[in-house]
């Protein structure tokens, strides 16, 4: 394969304008491919969920009323006055709302709804004595001012099997009340919810200033939307912004010569340009999160060129440059790319769309390293400054030093194996969003505990339905209510759903599957490839064993300091296997290389790795800067991670190279 290229660079370089008619006659498709790519927000596209399931989440968002505002003014006496005040300013407030339609998927699935504590009551519940105390309090909170909203609720649960604290208790106070504004705009659409939300919070600024003593606020979903969406676009302004600052001044520093910067530049913007196209070609239409995620390709991509122009300092031309540079560049672009083509059986489209876009990508930038920017290159060798860490050199790479994070590796797997492990993946999607402390407590007022159905069946296997419903007509008749006035809930004990209605928790858990799945497909693409490339057991298990090990760093670290991955950072698991990888070729075919030559090329590929660990770990460590918990939570691993394996790639394959170099020709 090394020959065939060559050949094809010694053509080129005698036909230049071959190949600028070539370069021109492919950027033209890409850019009109590219420039017609549309964009769209939708956090489903990153869920496993099927054409069935998007519709049943569409539907229950009708349902629950995902686009709903809550106006909440508490503190004293006057907040009933205030309220008066906002319904004139905002004639589309509701304060009476019907609660039947965002409640009725609850009750219909009550058991998947009931809290274990509630459980473990059941029987002190259903005597007659606590059934005609708690009809007695159902009754006062009906006759309430204001409580006719709950009128659905005490009719589907009279017995409070699910809690509706938050209503109960705010309607028999008078220093709180609530009002209802639903959002035209649904509740996902960020950019016109943002404006609506300005606005209305105007008005209330306005009535707040008038009643200094209350605290008048909004929330809901598209006011948690609209703050994520900010907070995202503050966090990655400051982000990126000092990120560039600090890549630029870092390339600057390693590559004197202006020149070789704008070759950097041209590769990858190559390279990006090929992933949209190749999205263009299999979608309309992509999520923008997609693109925000796959930026964080540039630390991978940018390796190609470094590796290039970073080896040309040692050498005489750029032919041989590229003849010792290519089988490495090569072997690891492709073992990167099949991990990022495992994402495309994926079910969630938006990982399918990310598999697609990274692999082209990562294939556009090595095409554009093999063949073009050679003929772009300097024939004079690389001006570079080396990027030096104290004792690096001597202590990093020391035989010692091997051994001793060998040794730190099997005691971190025996940690794992002997001590109870909480779970890897968090399917609670509302730990990844950005939320105040008051947005989370005012939020929690109006969410109700999941609880174990199964409790459901096990207890009414030795009790009797009938019974309960026989006594609470019973003690309704004595309280005072109709016997039917408790129909809907007879029905819903009767005929009950333990079947839980569709949730994104649910495809989140779903996706924590697919990461086994994505993790296990990675590792045998990846070996089984190396050990095609270099036809030898042995150097395919040195180039594969430093990732293996990662992951067991990785997890241990993760455990030791409570980190789990979630539906954002999973994703890095490819990341950092795909970059993995490519740090221990470089290093198993220098290796190699110098073992067969007795010329030494390993300091220069530590060189390139390191520049490159570098730029990872400042592209995309810095998010550990940020204030949204994603975001956060990307930056946090990746700093892990990418230490973790910069450290594997540096010590274990010489280690083990000595070890069975006598197997080695």
């Amino acid at each position: 394969m090394r020959n065939r290229l060559l050949h094809i660079y010694d053509w080129l370089n005698n036909h230049r304008r071959w190949l600028w008619i070539g370069v021109i006659a492919i950027l033209l498709p890409l850019v009109g491919l590219a420039v017609s790519l549309r964009y769209n927000e939708d956090i489903l596209d990153f869920l496993p969920a099927t054409k069935e399931e998007r519709a049943e989440f569409q539907q229950l968002q009708s349902q629950q009323s995902a686009s709903r505002l809550v106006l909440i003014i508490e503190g004293d006496s006057l907040c009933e006055e205030a309220m008066e005040l906002c319904e004139e300013r905002l004639p589309e407030l509701q304060t009476d709302l019907d609660l039947s339609e965002q409640l009725e998927p609850i009750y219909a699935h009550m058991p998947c709804f009931i809290a274990d504590s509630i459980y473990d009551r059941f029987d002190s519940l259903f005597t007659p004595q606590a059934i005609h105390e708690v009809l007695l309090k159902d009754q006062a909170i009906l006759a309430t001012p204001g409580a006719s909203m709950l009128t659905y609720a005490i009719q589907s649960d009279p017995l409070g099997l699910i809690p509706l604290t938050s209503f109960q208790a705010n309607t028999t106070k008078q220093d709180r009340v609530f009002a209802f504004y639903d959002s035209p705009y649904g509740g996902t659409e960020t950019k016109q919810n943002a404006a609506l939300i300005d606005s209305l919070q105007a008005i209330t600024d306005e009535i707040a200033a008038i009643y200094p003593n209350l605290h008048i606020r909004w929330v809901g979903a598209p006011v948690i939307a609209v703050g994520n969406a900010k907070r995202i676009k503050t966090d990655t302004l400051i982000c990126i912004a000092l990120s560039l600052v600090l890549i630029i001044a870092l390339l600057a520093y390693a590559f004197p010569r202006r020149r070789d910067l704008w070759l950097i530049l041209l590769a990858v913007s190559f390279g990006w340009l090929t992933g949209m196209a190749a999205l263009r070609l299999v979608t309309p239409a992509v999520s923008a999160i997609v693109l925000g995620i796959g930026s964080v390709l540039i630390g991978i991509a940018v390796n190609y060129p470094l590796h290039l122009l970073v080896h040309q300092r040692y050498t005489t031309s750029v032919r041989q440059t590229l003849e010792e540079v290519l089988s490495p560049l090569v072997v690891g672009n492709i073992t990167t790319v099949a991990a990022f083509l495992a994402l495309i059986p994926l079910q969630a489209s938006a990982m399918r769309h990310l598999g697609i876009f990274a692999a082209a990508m990562l294939i556009g930038t090595i095409l554009f390293c093999v063949f073009i920017l050679p003929h772009l290159m300097s024939a004079q060798p690389t001006k570079i400054r080396e990027i030096k860490l104290p004792n690096y050199q001597s202590h990093i790479t020391s035989h010692h030093s091997q051994i001793a994070v060998l040794c730190v590796t099997l005691l971190m797997g025996a940690y794992l194996l002997l001590t109870p492990s909480s779970p890897l993946f968090d399917s609670n999607l509302s730990h990844i969003n950005y939320m105040t402390d008051q947005q989370r407590a005012d939020m929690a007022l109006f969410e109700s505990k999941r609880g174990d159905a199964t409790r459901w069946e096990q207890y009414w296997e030795t009790h009797n339905k009938a019974e309960l419903i026989k006594n609470i007509q019973t003690e309704a008749t004595e309280v005072g209510f109709k016997p039917e006035a408790f129909a809907p809930f007879y029905t819903h004990l009767m005929e009950a759903d333990t079947t839980p209605p569709f949730e994104i928790s649910n495809l989140a858990e779903r996706l924590s599957e697919d990461f086994d799945y994505i993790g296990l497909c990675c590792s045998l693409i990846v070996f089984l490839f190396l050990w095609f490339s270099f036809r030898n057991i042995w150097l395919a298990l040195i180039a594969f064993i430093p990732m293996a090990l990662s992951w067991i760093w990785i997890f241990g670290l993760m455990q030791l300091f409570g980190l789990q991955f979630n539906i954002v950072n999973i994703i890095l698991a490819t990341f950092i296997f795909g970059q993995g990888d490519d740090y221990t070729i470089f290093i198993v075919e220098g290796l190699l290389y110098e073992h067969r030559t007795g010329k030494q090329i390993l300091p220069q590929y530590r060189q390139s790795i390191l520049l490159s660990a570098l730029i990872m770990f400042i592209g995309i460590g810095i998010l550990a800067l940020a204030v949204h918990p994603a975001m956060h939570s990307l930056g946090v691993i990746t700093l892990i991670g990418m230490s973790v394996v910069l450290i594997m790639a540096i010590t274990i394959p010489p280690l083990l190279f000595r070890m069975v170099k006598r197997f080695i020709r």
